[in-house]
């Protein structure tokens, strides 16, 4: 009885600590825990927010003309924003989404395709009392405490141990376990959260959290819930699908022993929060969370359309390796060139009808309490 007895008294102060060290903000930062060597930010930190460890080179004339056209597509987003209502569901927003989003309006773009201010309005207080009682009772604090301590720390926003988005992103992992039970806590969520933080105060990246995996066209509570279903609906329609657009490949694939499912798209969300470039990483997710999860096959499908040649000569020993290598080599083409690809793709699978998953798919918990954006 004893035993028992020290061991919740231990897990309560070790739950005391975790939360004061947040509370307490950048004091409670230990020598190991700040985060790289300070370095000079000014030379070293590039437009996206990624500290780098040496100096920047200058800028290349492509991404001077790229900065030269988000200030002349700011107007045009500025007067589509306005008019949301008209331009909500049509081709023009597609193509400016596809073109890219200027990083200066990418918070109120991302609002509206989320619909964050009316769910926020909804459930005024819905936040606040699950952040605390994530602080009070949340099963998952230990993990989301590590995974706080790794997410972006090359970011200058997320650098400091403790600082103001590593808290904000802390509350937010906290209140969403307790907010969503069926889901809980996976370590996925932590990179996509701080991937709202980037662009959205705290409240409205929780709702956005909350948006996404509940939203049917994003389908991402499919990838986190205990039953898998997104995953494996994902896997099953790849098999019909990818074969019919690049048969040769998957035909030396098979022939290898590297089947469809193995190039499962579960670890899509992951790999494309690590190790790509943000920039990439930002343009990618705008088109995610414009078209839903009918472009994450063409995301998989660009790999094996650019990188098929090498593929093709890779023999079973070294061919699972070889694709994941070159699904990242693949994102090392200029942003522009990568997007193209992937609107291509889109359109030949949706031409094909094989860009969504068959019906029947995962039904989203939504706790009773609260009301989402679409709900009756």
């Amino acid at each position: 009885m004893e035993i028992a007895e020290d061991a919740d008294s231990l897990r309560t102060q070790e739950r005391y600590n975790i939360i004061m060290n947040y509370e307490k903000g950048h004091r409670a930062g230990l020598l190991e825990d700040m985060g790289p060597k300070p370095v000079r930010i000014y030379n070293n930190i590039d437009r996206f927010g990624i500290v780098h460890e040496t100096e920047l080179p200058p800028a290349t004339a492509r991404e001077v003309k790229q900065m030269r056209r988000e200030i002349t597509r700011k107007s045009k987003w500025m007067e589509m924003l306005g008019q949301w209502e008209t331009y909500k569901n049509s081709k023009k927003l597609i193509d400016r989404v596809y073109k890219g989003i200027p990083m200066n309006i990418r918070r109120q773009v991302w609002s509206v395709l989320l619909n964050i201010q009316e769910v926020k309005s909804k459930n005024p207080r819905t936040y606040k009392v699950m952040k605390e009682m994530g602080k009070r009772s949340s099963e998952h604090i230990h993990q989301i405490d590590q995974d706080v301590r790794a997410s972006l720390r090359t970011h200058i926003l997320f650098r400091d141990r403790y600082g103001a988005k590593q808290r904000e992103l802390f509350y937010i992992l906290l209140a969403y376990s307790e907010y969503n039970p069926e889901v809980g806590y996976c370590r996925d969520l932590s990179p996509i959260a701080a991937l709202f933080l980037l662009y959205l105060p705290e409240e409205d990246a929780f709702w956005a959290l909350v948006q996404l995996l509940a939203s049917e066209r994003h389908s991402l509570q499919g990838f986190h819930s205990s039953n898998g279903g997104t995953v494996q609906r994902l896997q099953d329609h790849q098999e019909h699908v990818v074969p019919t657009s690049q048969h040769k490949t998957m035909w030396h694939l098979d022939k290898e022993g590297l089947c469809a499912q193995d190039s499962s798209l579960g670890w899509l969300l992951q790999m494309l929060n690590d190790g790509i470039s943000l920039g990439l990483i930002l343009r990618l997710w705008d088109v995610y969370l414009l078209e839903g999860e009918q472009v994450l096959m063409p995301m998989t499908s660009i790999v094996f359309k650019v990188q098929r040649k090498r593929l093709m000569k890779t023999s079973r020993s070294g061919l699972w390796a070889r694709f994941r290598n070159q699904f990242f080599h693949t994102w090392e083409l200029d942003d522009d060139s990568v997007l193209k690809h992937l609107r291509t793709s889109t359109k030949k699978l949706t031409r094909k009808q094989g860009d969504l998953p068959p019906p029947g798919g995962l039904q989203c918990h939504v706790p009773s309490h609260v009301t989402l954006w679409g709900s009756q």
